[in-house]
């Protein structure tokens, strides 16, 4: 019953989208990639507005209702990636070692990829995230490097010609991790999921750019739990289905509205609020004792603080943001957890690229 439900306000959002020019289908290309080429691209985090929890379909990585975030500059990553003709073992390096979790993620996304466009061969990969932090949870990197990843080998198997098709960039980034879907643009996007779409629409775009003026910074945390774990977790919570439904109710309500930044950011709030709830009814807890101290701060200075927001994922990492910056400083007073101040300079990948090109030719020329 609830997938047919959702399924509905799903259709109802996409033949909104597509009626206002915001939704499109990605372009068509012919796979034909060059050995010994090496594509180099990069991507920053997200931090979700409205947030997702759950897998429809686990296999085509559908999620059950659409989600909206922005970018953040608080770490961010750069790919790189080669090919080779000769059958053989994928590789990938993540920050100079070979990781399973991520080896076993991109083996998922590539039988994806190699099953559509018929790609025989073998993909290489390297990364490296950068980070303001040294480790903390609820911080997206999962998004940075699924986004990163997919743009990589979509320059490398069709020789760049679809280095700005953002759509479909996005579709194959959702193989990695559901939040690298938005991850791909810069500013407000969404990605579009709901019990039944076609595997083909599940991508994300962009909505609306974040106003200039928005002050935003986060607390990191760290927690050991997997991302994974909750989103088998959330779905087995009694309160699942009306946090869902909360969720389609507002967007149906806020894309009228041309998707209002005011009231995402505010929602951001009472949607965090929620799915901290729905896992804690699962029995799964992603706060820690210092991160529920900061966020009970929160909720007070709310009360008397209007245009003052506040949100995490799936993790104790607590955002605030305001367009007033004084309302920032005013709420941090007194406390000495450590604090990143956010911006909206997207350039600082800049600075390591060539770096970033001769470690990564050292490694995917050797391989």
């Amino acid at each position: 019953m609830r997938n047919s439900r959702f399924r509905k306000f799903g259709q109802e959002i996409q033949a909104h989208l597509t009626e206002e020019g915001i939704f499109r289908s990605p372009g068509n290309y012919r796979a034909d990639p060059l050995e010994d080429r090496i594509w180099v691209s990069h991507s920053y985090p997200i931090k979700a507005m409205e947030k997702f929890l759950g897998y429809y379909d686990r296999d085509e990585r559908i999620a059950y209702n659409p989600s909206v975030s922005f970018n953040t500059d608080f770490s961010f990553c750069l790919a790189a990636c080669s090919y080779s003709r000769k059958s053989g073992e994928d590789s990938v390096i993540l920050d100079g070692v070979r990781d399973e979790i991520y080896s076993k993620k991109a083996q998922f996304a590539l039988s994806k990829f190699r099953k559509e466009y018929s790609i025989g061969g073998s993909f290489h990969f390297y990364i490296k995230r950068y980070r303001k932090y040294e480790k903390a949870k609820g911080m997206s990197e999962s998004s940075e490097v699924a986004s990163a990843v997919s743009k990589a080998i979509i320059s490398a198997a069709f020789n760049g010609e679809a280095d700005r098709d953002y759509a479909l960039q996005s579709r194959y980034a959702r193989y990695v991790s559901g939040s690298g879907t938005r991850a791909v643009y810069n500013g407000v996007s969404m990605w579009l999921s709901y019990p039944g779409i076609r595997k083909e629409d599940c991508l994300a775009f962009k909505i609306t750019d974040l106003p200039d003026n928005i002050h935003y910074g986060i607390f990191p945390k760290n927690i050991e739990s997997a991302t994974d774990s909750a989103h088998v977790k959330a779905v087995k919570s009694p309160f699942y289905n009306d946090w869902v439904n909360e969720k389609y109710k507002f967007l149906r309500r806020n894309m009228k509205k041309g998707f209002n930044t005011d009231d995402l950011l505010l929602r951001s709030s009472e949607d965090m609020l929620g799915l901290n709830s729905v896992l804690l009814s699962s029995g799964l807890v992603i706060q820690t004792p210092e991160s529920l101290r900061i966020l009970a701060r929160a909720i007070k200075f709310r009360e008397r603080n209007e245009g003052f927001y506040f949100t995490a994922d799936t993790g104790p990492s607590i955002l605030i943001a305001s367009l007033d910056g004084s309302m920032l400083n005013e709420f941090r007073e007194g406390l000495d957890d450590r604090y990143l101040a956010g911006s909206f300079d997207f350039s600082q990948h800049k600075r390591r690229l060539e770096e970033f090109r001769k470690e990564s030719s050292e490694y995917l020329s050797s391989q």
